[in-house]
């Protein structure tokens, strides 16, 4: 959705510089770090540039020629925790031989003198906050030779069109390599910029993936020379997924469409993404970052394809954050709605979701919105009442001052999982009378 440039948010004690843990008798002080970047708003730009080739999936890996298939062996022992993402959680606290750790992700690489040290995970809000203690571990891997993918694909019911490639960090990585294959070939090659290593666990890609067929993704850690540190990750049911077209029901919008929430949790996770508690499947057409301008820009590439009954369309927010008027939003929205009765679609369109300036201001992520953002808002909602299909969901959204509820998002700009929960069942509302009328 929302486009700022990634800033590194002051928290402390995060495990990426802390490096060694000694579980024997000397015990390393806890070091400053720095929390994540806010991984819903990501700049369209920064990502890496795909590799238009197609390689065989055999020989794949011999490209690009200097990357070399030898493992650069760790000369330490590695304990992999994982665990399930807690509701609300921006970040997880890990105590492991007297040191405080600290994870975005739901799991830690963590370099050890013994694989069988005890240790505790607790879920943390932004503020600090424990939300769970002793969280129960999923899996325990010592010494991993290939990355932990978290996407789950498995869970949705159709695969979003801008999927995003998540994993577990790798310790030690400086960067990593991203493969999507389609039918036993690679058809795009990614390499993520050098970050903080825990701050280095999503790739969203900005090419849409259209085509029928079989998918997965793969990724492997890489040191500052292009070295693999580990394999390839393994191709599971979590990572791989089928596009079909023909698809009755779709969404066309922004990262509210697209999902993820509070700031660690990218769109690769069910939970905060409003398709999930539709009970009618939906396919995910959205993209982080879009305004309504984009939105048009992209229908007949993205909408076409799967030649939907019914596209769902929500769009907006982008609009009125970065001073475009409310009017210019209702022109493009007009436009998509004409695009789709020429094209057969009936469109049903969704109000678009309020914000938090209060919220953005103490967690200082982005430039406030403009003053009068809520005029625009207040003129584009209202021009979506007046449509045929509609549904309102930012009434629902909506304290008594105008503004995004504070308990229903973290950063004051995404509606967290129970907000996606009030968007996906009210569109199955909708689609519970438009079924039954038919």
């Amino acid at each position: 959705m929302l486009r700022i440039v990634p800033i590194a948010l002051a928290i402390i004690l995060c495990f990426s510089n802390l490096g060694f843990i000694n579980l024997g008798g000397n015990k390393n002080k806890n070091v400053d770090a720095h929390a994540p970047r806010n991984h819903l708003t990501q700049d369209k730009n920064v990502q890496a540039a795909v590799i238009g080739e197609v390689y065989e999936f055999e020989n794949a890996t011999d490209e690009p020629d200097e990357i070399s298939e030898e493992i650069i062996p760790r000369n330490e022992n590695i304990l992999r925790l994982f665990w399930d993402i807690v509701p609300n959680a921006v970040k997880y606290e890990i105590f492991i031989g007297g040191n405080t750790l600290y994870a975005y992700t739901n799991g830690i690489e963590i370099p050890v003198e013994n694989v069988n040290a005890k240790f505790q995970v607790n879920a943390v809000s932004l503020e600090g906050t424990t939300l769970e203690n002793k969280l129960p571990i999923a899996a325990i891997d010592t010494n991993p030779t290939a990355p932990r993918t978290t996407t789950e694909f498995d869970k949705m019911n159709y695969p979003p069109i801008y999927p995003v490639y998540s994993w577990i960090p790798t310790s030690g990585a400086n960067h990593y390599e991203i493969e999507l294959i389609k039918d036993g070939k690679i058809i795009r090659r990614y390499f993520t910029t050098s970050q903080v290593q825990d701050d280095n666990f999503d790739f969203y890609d900005k090419q849409p993936v259209l085509d029928e067929g079989e998918y997965f993704w793969r990724v492997r850690g890489l040191n500052r020379d292009n070295q693999p540190l580990t394999r390839w990750s393994e191709k599971n049911s979590s990572n791989s997924f089928e596009v079909k077209h023909q698809i009755r029901f779709c969404a066309l919008g922004d990262s509210i469409t697209h999902g993820g929430g509070s700031i660690s949790v990218p769109p690769s996770t069910v939970m905060y993404n409003w398709e999930t508690y539709c009970a009618i499947p939906v396919k995910n057409l959205g993209r982080s970052g879009d305004t309504t301008a984009e939105l048009l820009a992209r229908f007949d590439n993205d909408v076409l394809p799967f030649r939907p009954e019914v596209l769902f369309i929500m769009g907006g927010v982008n609009d009125y954050r970065a001073n475009i008027l409310g009017w210019e939003s209702v022109e493009n929205l007009k436009e998509i709605r004409d695009k789709c009765e020429r094209a057969g679609i009936k469109p049903v369109f969704l109000t678009p979701t309020p914000l938090n300036p209060a919220q953005i201001q103490k967690l200082n992520f982005i430039d406030l919105p403009p003053e009068d953002w809520q005029e625009h808002q207040k003129f584009i909602c209202e021009w979506i009442r007046d449509q045929e299909n509609f549904i309102d969901v930012n009434e629902k959204l909506t304290d008594d001052a105008g503004n995004l509820i504070d308990a229903l998002s973290v950063d004051g700009l995404h509606p967290d999982a129970e907000g996606k929960k009030i968007i996906g069942e009210a569109v199955a509302a909708w689609l519970d009378k438009y079924l039954n009328l038919k």
